[in-house]
C-alpha cells in the first residue's frame, strides 16, 4: 500500500472518529489535544539530526559539482517570488469576493509565544557552539546554519575532511531511513490528527459567520494548486503535463493541512519530493527546511487575507488603496520572520500585521481565534506545496532530476 494512500485512508477514519467523538467542555484540554500533540511529535522525532546530517553533506556535494551557488540563488529567488505571488493572489480573491463583516468581539489578548529577532540571533551564535544542538523543539534555524557552516569546510583538506565526510553521510542516510519509516507508519497517527481536527471545528460556535472566509480560502488554495503553480511549471520548464507533482505532494499536503506544522509536513516532504519527484539530496535537504523556516508563501496568503478580514470588520468604509498596499507589504515582510513559529506562523503573523497596523486594530487578531485551526491548516499546506515546488523547479533547472513514472509514486 502506498504511503499517500495509507496517510488519506488514515484521514479519512479520523474526520469519520471526529464527527461522531463528544465534544469536551470549553476551555478544557481534551485526551485527543494531547494524542495529536503526540503524533506531531512522532512525525518530527528523526527531522532535526536528519536535516543536521543532510544539509551538510548536500551542501559539500554542490560545492564538488560547482552548483552551489546558482542552487541557492534559485531557491532564494523563487522564495521570495511564491511568497510576493500568492500574497497578492490573497489580495486579489479577498478583494473580488469580499466576505461579509464579522462580528467584533470582546475577547482578552491571549499570550502568543514568538521569539524576536534578538532571541533569534542569541541563539544562531551563541557563546558556547554545542548550545545549537539544544535550542529548542521549534528552533531548526541554529541547527541548519551549523549545519550549512560545516558543509562549506568539508573540502578545505580532503585527507583531514573524508573521513567526517563519510560520517555525515553514512548518518544522513541512516536518518533518512528512520524518516521514511516514520512516514510509512504516520498514516494511523493520521487518525489522530483527522479527528482533533475536525473536533476543533465542531467546537466553533456560530460558524455560519465564517462560511464566506473559508469559501475564500479554499478558492484561494485551489487557484494557486491547481492553476498557478502548474501553469507556472508549463511555462517556465516544458510543455509536458504539469499535474503529476500535485499528486506527489499528496501526502505531504494532507499530514501539513491537518497538522498544521511545517516541521512535521517537512519530514513527509522530505522523502515525497526525493521518491515521487525526483528531487536528490543535494537540493531537497537544502532547500526544504529553508522553505519551512522562511518560505511561508501560504501563510502570507493566509494572514493577508485575514487580515483584510479585519479591516473590513472594524470599519464600514471599504479598504482604500493605501490599505491594500500597506498590508501586501508587510504580509510579504513578516512572513520571512517566522523560523520558531513552525505550527501558529498564519496567527502571529496576523498578529503582528494588527500591532503594526496600530489605530484599534492591535488585538484585532482575536476575532478569528474561533477559526484559528482552519487559518494555520490552509497556510501550512500551501507552505508544503509551494516548498515543494520551487524545489522541483530548481531541479529542474539545474538539470539533476530524477524522472520517476507516477505508477512509481510512493
Amino acid at each position: 500500500m502506498t504511503v499517500w494512500f495509507k496517510i488519506l485512508v488514515g484521514t479519512g477514519f479520523g474526520l469519520v472518529l471526529g464527527y461522531f467523538l463528544p465534544l469536551p467542555a470549553p476551555n478544557e484540554a481534551s485526551l485527543l489535544s494531547q494524542f495529536s500533540d503526540f503524533i506531531v511529535s512522532v512525525g518530527r522525532y528523526a527531522l532535526f539530526p536528519f536535516v543536521f546530517f543532510s544539509t551538510a553533506v548536500a551542501l559539500g556535494d554542490l560545492r564538488r559539482t560547482n552548483k552551489m551557488g546558482s542552487v541557492l540563488l534559485r531557491s532564494l529567488f523563487y522564495m521570495v517570488l511564491a511568497s510576493l505571488l500568492l500574497v497578492l493572489i490573497g489580495a486579489l480573491f479577498i478583494l473580488l469576493f469580499s466576505p461579509e463583516r464579522i462580528p467584533i468581539t470582546s475577547r482578552r489578548e491571549t499570550e502568543l509565544i514568538f521569539r524576536s529577532w534578538n532571541d533569534t540571533l542569541a541563539n544562531l551564535v551563541p557563546k558556547n557552539l554545542f548550545q545549537v544542538l539544544t535550542g529548542g523543539a521549534d528552533f531548526l534555524l541554529p541547527v541548519y546554519s551549523l549545519s550549512f557552516l560545516l558543509g562549506l569546510h568539508f573540502h578545505f583538506d580532503r585527507t583531514v575532511t573524508e573521513p567526517t565526510v563519510n560520517l555525515f553521510d553514512s548518518l544522513s542516510r541512516i536518518f533518512y531511513h528512520l524518516n521514511s519509516f516514520i512516514v510509512e507508519i504516520i498514516g494511523w497517527g493520521m487518525i489522530v490528527l483527522g479527528a482533533a481536527w475536525l473536533v476543533q471545528i465542531r467546537l466553533i460556535q456560530d460558524v455560519s459567520l465564517y462560511l464566506q472566509i473559508f469559501g475564500v480560502l479554499l478558492l484561494a488554495s485551489l487557484f494557486v494548486i491547481f492553476v498557478v503553480m502548474p501553469g507556472l511549471l508549463y511555462l517556465l520548464v516544458d510543455r509536458k503535463n504539469p499535474f503529476p507533482w500535485i499528486f506527489g505532494l499528496l501526502g505531504a499536503g494532507l499530514g501539513a493541512f491537518f497538522s498544521g506544522d511545517s516541521f512535521f509536513s517537512l519530514g513527509l516532504a522530505a522523502r515525497m519530493t526525493r521518491e515521487n519527484l525526483g528531487v536528490p539530496r543535494k537540493v531537497g535537504a537544502v532547500n526544504l527546511p529553508l522553505f519551512a523556516m522562511f518560505g511561508r508563501a501560504g501563510t502570507a496568503l493566509t494572514s493577508t487575507i485575514a487580515f483584510f478580514i479585519i479591516l473590513k470588520s472594524y470599519s464600514s468604509l471599504e479598504i482604500s488603496i493605501d490599505q491594500v498596499l500597506w498590508t501586501i507589504t508587510f504580509a510579504f515582510l513578516l512572513s520571512f520572520a517566522l523560523p520558531s513559529v513552525p505550527g501558529l506562523g498564519a496567527y502571529i503573523n496576523l498578529s503582528l500585521l494588527c500591532s503594526l497596523y496600530g489605530r484599534g486594530l492591535e488585538n484585532g487578531y482575536l476575532n478569528l481565534q474561533p477559526i484559528l485551526p482552519v487559518l494555520v491548516s490552509f497556510s501550512a499546506l500551501l507552505d508544503v506545496y509551494g516548498a515543494g515546488f520551487c524545489s522541483f523547479l530548481v531541479t529542474r533547472h539545474e538539470n539533476l532530476q530524477k524522472e520517476v513514472p507516477i505508477q512509481q509514486y510512493i
